[in-house]
């Protein structure tokens, strides 16, 4: 008479564990979708870097002024390794300090090693708060698209693709 309620028990455990079994085959098989997407997008990334050339990079390096979708795409590329904006007054004329990029991006693009760092990056370990803000505020904005970065510069191009990617 005791045999029964550990048999009614083992049969509890065996059906919490199927299902639990169940739920993690779906999450595997979500990951995997997930995954089939952003491979493709990371090959491709690492293929525009490869098409980025100096001279690409000097020109966008030169502009005093750079477009505004230049400025877009080196501001998530010092976002996503982490370079932070420097205060500068505002140019509309408010008086206020406000972040701006362009001074980090230059220095980040006179880096020899730019662009094999970026393809050396360490995509598997971004942080948290580095990915909620591309997130918010890059690949959400409309204007934020390797199309877009193209009519700017090849090298925008490129970059644009690669910050999507990771």
């Amino acid at each position: 008479e005791v045999v029964e309620p550990k048999k009614a028990q083992v049969d509890v455990e065996v059906a919490e564990a199927q299902k639990a079994g169940a739920a993690a085959g779906a999450v595997k098989a979500e990951c995997e979708e997930m995954l089939a997407e952003a491979i493709p997008a990371l090959n491709a990334a690492l293929t525009a870097l490869d098409t980025i050339k100096p001279a690409d990079i000097k020109l966008v390096q030169s502009f005093k002024n750079p477009p505004a979708t230049i400025k877009l795409v080196m501001e998530a590329v010092c976002v996503c390794l982490d370079i932070k904006p420097f205060k500068v007054v505002d140019p509309s004329g408010s008086g206020k300090k406000i972040e701006d990029y362009w001074e980090p991006s230059k220095k980040v693009l006179a880096d020899s090693n730019f662009v094999q760092g970026l393809r050396e990056y360490d995509k598997d370990n971004i942080a948290p708060r580095i990915i909620a803000s591309i997130r918010k505020t890059y690949t959400s904005n409309p204007d934020f698209t390797p199309a877009n970065a193209a009519k700017a510069s090849s090298a925008a191009e490129g970059l644009c693709k690669w910050v999507c990617a990771m």
